[in-house]
C-alpha cells in the first residue's frame, strides 16, 4: 500500500468525523473568542458596593467619597446596619460591603488606628483583589490627611510633613504587562493549553475510532498500512492544521485582544514547530492507547484543569509540589507555556529557550518511539485473529 493511500484514508476518516472535526476546528475557533470575553475590559471596574456608615461625620463623607472616585467602586446603596447590606450580597445585589465604624472621625483626631471593615463576594478573586485596593488606597488617603493636618498645626514644615507621610517614593514601572491586565496574564498561556487539548482530543478521537473498527472488524487500510506511513500522515493532517490554528492565536487573536506580542516571527515558528510535533507524537500514543474514540473527550479535558494550575503561571514553580510539576513535563504544554511567555511575552531571545527546546525534542522522539510501537502491537493483535 503506498503512502498516498494511506494519506488519503487518513484524511478522509478526519474530514468526514463530525466529532473530530467539531473539534478541531469548531472547538480552537469558539475557544478563541469565548475564552477572553471575562478579561477583555483589561481590569475589574464599576463593582456594585454598598456603605454602612455608623459614624456619620464629615471624615466618614469624605471617606465615601474618596471611594466612589475609584474606578473599581460604584457606590449602590447605603444600607442601616451590616446585617442588611451582608443579604444584599447573599442576593446577588451586590459584590461588597465597606463598613465605617463609629467614632471613626474622633479615632482619626486622637491619632488612633480605625478599623474599616470590608465584606466581599469572595467567590471571584478578581472582584476581591479590586475591592480590597480601592479602599485600601482610599482608607490609607483619608488617614494620611488627618495625620498631615496635626502635624501642620504644630507648624511642621510641609517639606517634614511629606517626609513623614511618604518617607520613600515609588517609580512603578510595569514592562510587560501595563496595565495590570489579565488578558496578558491568562490569554497567552491558556492558549497554548487550549491549541494541544483540541488537538490531543482529535487524535484521540481518529486513533481510538480506528481502534474500535479493527475490533469490531470492519476492514480498512489502517489493517495492511505501515505504522510510519500512518503516523507521517497524522503528522502532515494535524500539523498543518494546528500550524495554521497556532498562528490565528498568536496572531490574529492576539491582536484582536490587545496582547503583547514581542517575538519575532522567526522564533515564534520555530519554538512553535516544536511544540506541535510533540503534541501530535503525544496524540498518537493516546489515540494508540483508546480503545474507543468517545474515551479521548473526557479524558482529556479532566486532564485540563490540573495541567492549568501546575504548568506554572497561575501558581509559581517553585510553590508546585516537585512531583506534580515532574508530572505536568510529561505535557508539551506546560513547557511550552513556559517558552512563549518569554519569547512572546518578555522578548526573550530564541537562544534563551534552549532547556524548553531540548525537553520538546525529548517528548518527540519518545512519544514517536511510544506511539509506533502501540500501533504496531494493535495491527498484531488484529491481523492474529483473522
Amino acid at each position: 500500500m503506498s503512502f498516498f493511500e494511506v494519506f488519503k484514508g487518513e484524511l478522509k476518516l478526519v474530514v468526514t468525523d463530525v466529532a473530530l472535526m467539531l473539534t478541531v476546528i469548531g472547538g480552537v475557533l469558539l475557544y478563541s473568542f469565548l475564552y477572553p470575553q471575562p478579561y477583555v475590559k483589561q481590569s475589574v471596574t464599576n463593582l456594585p458596593v454598598s456603605i454602612v456608615d455608623y459614624d456619620r461625620s464629615e471624615k466618614s463623607r469624605a471617606l465615601i467619597y474618596k471611594l466612589r472616585a475609584t474606578p473599581q467602586i460604584d457606590i449602590v446603596r447605603y444600607d442601616m446596619s451590616k446585617e442588611d447590606a451582608l443579604k444584599a450580597i447573599v442576593a446577588d445585589e451586590i459584590k461588597g460591603v465597606i463598613i465605617i465604624p463609629a467614632h471613626f472621625s474622633r479615632d482619626l483626631s486622637l491619632g488612633h488606628s480605625p478599623t474599616v471593615a470590608l465584606g466581599v463576594d469572595n467567590s471571584y478573586f478578581l472582584i476581591y483583589g479590586a475591592l480590597m485596593e480601592a479602599t485600601l488606597k482610599s482608607v490609607m488617603q483619608e488617614a494620611g490627611g488627618a495625620k498631615a493636618a496635626k502635624l501642620l498645626i504644630k507648624q511642621t514644615p510641609m517639606s517634614a510633613v511629606k517626609d513623614q507621610l511618604t518617607p520613600f517614593s515609588l517609580n512603578d514601572i510595569s514592562l510587560f504587562n501595563r496595565y495590570g491586565s489579565y488578558i496578558q496574564y491568562v490569554i497567552p498561556a491558556v492558549f497554548v493549553l487550549i491549541l494541544q487539548q483540541t488537538l490531543l482530543i482529535g487524535m484521540g478521537i481518529l486513533g481510538g475510532g480506528i481502534n474500535e473498527r479493527m475490533k469490531k472488524g470492519i476492514k480498512g487500510y489502517y489493517i495492511h498500512a505501515k505504522v510510519w506511513q500512518m503516523m507521517l500522515s497524522r503528522y502532515i493532517i494535524f500539523g498543518t492544521l494546528f500550524f495554521i490554528h497556532m498562528l490565528y492565536y498568536f496572531g490574529f487573536s492576539f491582536s484582536f485582544f490587545g496582547v503583547t506580542q514581542l517575538a519575532d516571527m522567526a522564533s515564534l515558528i520555530s519554538f512553535g514547530v516544536l511544540f506541535l510535533t510533540a503534541s501530535i507524537s503525544l496524540g498518537i500514543v493516546l489515540g494508540a492507547l483508546f480503545r474507543e474514540r468517545e474515551i479521548a473527550t473526557p479524558v482529556i479535558l479532566f486532564s485540563s484543569l490540573p495541567l492549568v494550575f501546575s504548568a506554572g503561571f497561575v501558581w509559581p514553580i517553585e510553590s508546585i509540589p516537585k512531583f506534580v510539576y515532574d508530572i505536568a513535563l510529561l505535557f508539551p504544554s506546560t513547557t511550552a507555556i513556559q517558552g512563549f511567555l518569554k519569547l512572546n511575552q518578555l522578548g526573550a531571545p530564541l537562544s534563551a529557550l534552549g532547556t524548553n527546546s531540548l525537553i520538546l525534542l525529548t517528548q518527540t522522539v519518545i512519544y514517536t518511539i511510544l506511539g509506533y510501537y502501540f500501533m504496531k502491537k494493535n495491527q498484531k493483535a488484529y491481523n492474529g485473529k483473522i
